[in-house]
Order: structure tokens, then sequence, then C-alpha cells
């Protein structure tokens, strides 16, 4: 994993010299070529800068160039009425440091002539900048060149911080831990940024931690226990840097980073992060989509087509990254061939796809599949929170089925069938709801049923039973007795549907959950509901009449002389699909008779 990471940074020249780090700076203080204060120029990429590590967190230290406003211009703190100067010592270093790269290097020359000459109208001017905080990292720019730019600093810089670096004094050498080369190695392990929305400190985490006595063993003291070059763990930091910063936004509590060992433009691990819409005929409106969007969406229809480009020597990695207390938690990782990747992506789609009649399929987004394995709720504004409290432990598990296309834990059908029960009793527990008409009609939710048709699905290649598979369709001859009773069920809240019309409360709201779980004690009920609303359907009416109890018996036929008196989590998945498909067909039919 660590060489891996340490091979990107070389391979995408990302990797940044040892002793420097990216900064967070707010401002430049703009210098003319001759020393003489110009304005403040806000920063929007943070630059490459000296660090000098733990060093500048004392009171007698500071990193040079880039700097709080707050030790650039010793700003005192009050305490009981009185100032107190803590930070002069630093910023006397600060000064000094400065001085002596002047003897190297002309532009630092001409900023200590511009702080000195300009000291309190540089001061001044700062604190009446808008939103601006002392505690804001300012640098400092010469004629429109900023100083951590510069090259005339560098050799000078290289043996400064040395100086005060006595950690590695004596050291013998040893074996890096990730390049497998002899090196003095570093006592402590830089910090990296990137992951305070997940947990992470705000002055950075650290991925090689040893600071307590129980991570220590055979007498060696903090990263003497995975020893590292300072070269090569700066690659590393640098490599995760550029990779959280490119990441997508975060999923259940973790950024999830990837990355090849070949560059290629068919990241197929995009379509993870996208929902995708592909109705049954050609979108002709390609010019009102985002760019990405259609190329992301044009390298998904190929993947499916099974037409990317083979690249079997190419590899990818992927990590699911948080921070909890100053270091960086690695919740999962993952690595193998692209090829492999691409095989189980479209088996992984062709898994959860289901047919939408006179429309074609949809596929959703990640967080779209995780918000189904939460109960239902009206208020989605704290949905993210949810998942990240919820499904923190189980996100990598999902991602590793989908990746090598394993079964899915067992966790995600019962989860996903406790969000169906709630959809369904979420509109006869809504009083607000002016609407509450027709629901006996309402289908399970089809991206929830998704997730169940994958999860059986898989179960069931893993147990070569082949022939209990669902289809993306109504499969009319499936041997499921379950699958058949969820048909059932969904026929009798068609004929009340039919029958009565509105009703507060029909037969799904009433016995859905019972139905679904012990189907022997409510399904002769129902029958016998159904017999008393068929005979309503009289008239103009008689054809559903016809089409209903055509249906009845054909379904019937199909379970058999009994149902069993309880349901296992696989029949219930399958009572749950049945339905869904056979409220699906019926819309259809009725769709197609109104054309008719």
């Amino acid at each position: 994993m660590l060489e891996a990471l340490h091979k990107y940074a070389y391979d995408n020249s990302v990797t940044a010299r040892p002793g420097f780090k990216t900064k967070n700076v707010k401002y430049y203080i703009m210098l003319s070529a001759n020393g003489d204060f110009l304005d403040f120029d806000p920063v929007s990429v943070p630059p490459m800068c000296p660090d000098i590590g733990s060093l500048a967190q004392g009171n007698t230290k500071s990193n040079i160039i880039a700097e709080k406003a707050e030790v650039i211009f010793n700003i005192p703190e009050v305490k009981n009425g009185t100032q107190v100067y803590k930070r002069e010592q630093k910023q006397k270093f600060y000064m000094s440091a400065l001085h002596e790269a002047s003897e190297y290097d002309p532009l630092f020359k001409v900023a200590v002539i511009g702080l000195e000459n300009n000291f309190d109208l540089i001061k001044e001017e700062f604190s009446k900048l808008n939103k601006a905080k002392f505690s804001d990292v300012l640098s400092i720019s010469v004629d429109g060149h900023p100083l951590e730019s510069s090259s005339g600093y560098l050799e000078w810089w290289e043996c400064f911080r040395k100086k005060f670096d006595t950690s590695r004094e004596n050291v013998k050498k040893v074996r890096c831990f990730i390049t497998g080369k002899l090196t003095e190695p570093v006592k402590t392990v830089p910090s990296i940024q990137g992951l305070v929305s997940v947990g992470g400190h705000t002055k950075g985490d650290i991925i090689i931690c040893f600071d307590k006595d129980a991570y220590q063993s055979y007498g060696f003291e903090q990263a003497a226990n995975a020893a590292v070059s300072e070269e090569a763990v700066t690659a590393v930091n640098a490599s995760l840097t550029r990779l959280l910063k490119e990441s997508p936004p975060p999923l259940a509590g973790a950024k999830h980073i990837h990355w090849f060992s070949e560059q290629t433009k068919n990241d197929v691990t995009k379509v993870l992060d996208v929902g995708f819409e592909i109705p049954n005929y050609d979108d002709e409106d390609d010019t009102q989509k985002e760019e990405d969007e259609l190329i992301v969406q044009k390298m998904f229809t190929a993947l499916m087509n099974n037409s990317l480009p083979d690249m079997p020597c190419n590899r990818y990695y992927m990590m699911s990254l948080s921070g909890v207390n100053g270091r960086v938690m690695i919740r999962s990782y993952d690595e193998g061939t692209y090829n492999d990747l691409c095989g189980n992506l479209r088996k992984w789609y062709e898994d959860i796809a289901i047919y939408i009649p006179n429309y074609g399929y949809k596929y959703p987004k990640l967080f779209g599949l995780y918000s189904r394995l939460l109960k239902a709720q009206k208020d989605s504004s704290k949905l993210s929170e949810r998942i990240k409290n919820e499904l923190s432990g189980l996100s990598s598990q999902i991602m590793f089925a989908i990746m090598h296309n394993t079964p899915l834990p067992d966790t995600v059908a019962a989860r996903t069938l406790a969000y169906i029960r709630s959809d369904i009793l979420s509109d006869l527990n809504d009083d607000t709801n002016p609407k509450k008409t027709k629901i006996t009609q309402k289908l399970p939710d089809r991206t929830a049923c998704q997730i169940l048709k994958a999860w059986l699905n898989r179960r069931y290649k893993n147990q070569n039973k082949e022939e209990f598979l669902i289809m993306d369709k109504l499969n009319p001859q499936s041997p499921s007795a379950a699958y058949q009773a969820g048909r059932l069920m969904a026929e009798y809240a068609a004929i009340q549907s039919d029958a009565l019309g509105d009703v507060n409360a029909g037969i799904v709201e009433r016995y859905y959950t019972s139905a679904c779980a012990s189907p022997a004690l409510v399904m002769g009920k129902l029958s016998t509901m159904s017999q008393y609303h068929l005979s309503k359907l009289k008239g103009e009416k008689k054809w559903l009449y016809d089409i209903h109890s055509k249906a009845l018996e054909e379904i019937s036929c199909k379970i058999g002389e009994a149902l069993p008196k309880r349901f296992s989590l696989e029949q219930q998945s399958e009572f749950s699909l049945g339905y869904y498909f056979q409220c699906s067909e019926i819309r259809s039919r009725k769709s197609k008779k109104s054309e008719e």
C-alpha cells in the first residue's frame, strides 16, 4: 500500500521536497521590487512552503515565510487586563531566519527590508482588512513572486532545518519500510491534511504513529517501529494529500480515494459516484448535459457493452480513510487488476438492474443505495449524518462486495426490508398528507428493490441455485412461493383499489408487514376479502374483474396448496420483489388499456 502510494507520487510528479508542506495561506503581503508595501493579495491555491515541523508549536521557534499574522506582527495576548507578549521570541526567530536566507536569495533581502521599513503600516492595513483575522497564515510576495517559489534559498533551508533536528544524530541506517533501501529513519512522521470533514485534526493527521508504549516493541521508540526515510514518507504524504483533494464528497464518515498503476482516461470507479438514467431510446439532447457527466455516461455505456480498452497490466488501488485523534484510520484497502474491476462493476450493475416499463433502466448513486439501508423518515436533511453514524462499519463490506463480485452482507437485506416496510407505512401515519388516496397502488421503493435483487442473486449464485435468480422484470414462472405470494398481495391490493377507490388505509398498509413475514396467518383472510371486492367489479369495470380473476388463478396455481407459516430473510426479499414487479405489471396493463 505505502509502496504503491510512493510510486504514484513519482509517476504523477506530485512528490514534495522533504521539509516542505502545503500551507493554507490566506494572503500574500505584496511588496514592490524596492520593498514598498503595495497591498494584500488573497490566495486561492494553498502553496507548498518550508515547514519546521513540531518545533513551530513551541514558544521560541516559528516557520519561515508562511506563518500566522499574530506571530509576524507579535500580537499580544490579554490576560487579566494585562497584555502579555508570548510571541515575541517566535517573531524574533521569524525575522532572524529571513535575515539568514537573505544572504542566499535576493528576494528575501527585499522582503526583510520591506517588513522592517513598513512594519507598522502593514500591521495597521491588515487589521482593517475585511474578514481578516490575526490567526490567518500570511506569506510574502516580492514583485509578484512568492518567496516560497524561489530556488535561491533551498540549499540554505536544507542546512538550516537540520540544525534543529537532533533526533537523527548517531542514528544507524536501517531498511526503509516503504522503499526497502538503507536509510536514516525519521523519528516522527509529518502529518497530512484533508481529513477534517471525517474526524481529522485541523493541524493534520499522521499515517504512521507509535506514541504509546502499547504500540511499541523491542525497545524501539516512536516511528522507529516502522522505519521510513524522510524522502519516502514525504512522497507518500504528498500522494495522499493530492488524492484526498481530488476525492468525491465523504460517504459513511470516510473519504474514499483511488488510483491506478498506469494512467487511464477510463476511470471506471467514477460511475459509482454518478446516478444513471438509461432510457430504452437514444438520448439526442446531449448538448444540455455537463461535459464531465456526458463523458462518464459514455464510459458507463462502454463498460456495460464490454467495449473498454483491455488493460491486463494496469492495477487499481482503493482506500477509505478517516481521522481519529490526530491519526489516519485506514478503514479499508483494496487492490486488483483493472480488467477485473471493469468486469465486477459490470456484474454489479447487471445485478441491480430493474426494467421500468415504457422507460428503460435507472442506476442509483451509492448515496442513494446507502439511504435505503436506513429507516425511512420524513426529514431527509440529516441523511448524511445518519449514514455516517449507522453505516460506517457496513460501508467497507458493501464496497468489497461490489469490487470483487461477492455476496452482500445479510444486514443489507434486513435493513432494506425495514426501509420498505417503514416507507409503505409512511403515508398511513402522515396526517398532513392530503393525497392519502389510492395508496394501495403504491410500489415499494425501486432502489430498495434493486438492493434486494442484488443481494438475492449473489446469494443464490454462491449457493448454485440459479433457478431462483431474480429477473430484471416480472417472471410469472418463478418457482419461488414467496415471490408468487408477493404477486398475489399486489393483486389483492389492486382489486381493493379498483373496487372501492380512495381509502384511508388499504390492505397493504394493514397487512403487508404480516404477509411478508407470516403469510399463512393473513393470506387466507385477504383471499376472502378479495372475493367481496371482486363482486363490486360490474358494468364498466367488468374487464377489471376478468383480468384480476385470471391473474389470481394463475398465481395461485404457481403457489401450490399451502404457504409456509413464516418466511426466511431470502423469502421476505422475494416477496417484496414479487409484490414490486406485479404492481409494475398492473400499472403497465392499465396504461395500455387507457391508451386503447
